[in-house]
This record gives C-alpha cells, structure tokens and sequence, in this order.
C-alpha cells in the first residue's frame, strides 16, 4: 500500500498471512519483530523536505511475526 499519509495511522490493516505449520502473531516494526505495530496508536514519520521544498520518500515496513505450530 502506498497511500498512507506522513504521521498519520495506518488505515488499512493488512490481511493474516497464512502459511502451513506456522501461526500468525502480528505485524512488527522491524524484521527482528521486536515492537510490535499497533494499528490503533501507531503514526508513520512525519515527511521529511530536502532543500527544494520537495518531500523525500520515506517507506515503512511492517513485518509478519511467526510461529511454528
């Protein structure tokens, strides 16, 4: 998704993943899963401007935290 405006929530929450013998335990800020994002507090960055007034492209992943069943 990339309409999600800077320092706003995350509107839409990502369908659960499914995978054979693995079970679902929620989206987390970085790949480690460490901190997990909550959809009902959690803001992308605020934008960011380079010299020309122009906004630079920042990109937010979240990522699937799993278990093996």
């Amino acid at each position: 998704m990339d309409d999600a405006d800077c320092g706003q929530k995350i509107t839409f929450v990502p369908p659960i993943p499914e995978r054979e013998g693995y079970t679902f335990d929620g989206w987390y800020k970085e790949e480690e899963c460490l901190n997990f994002w909550n959809f009902e507090s959690d803001v992308l960055p605020n934008a960011i401007y380079d010299d020309n007034g122009e906004v630079v492209y920042q990109e937010t992943r979240l990522h699937a935290k799993r278990s093996i069943k």
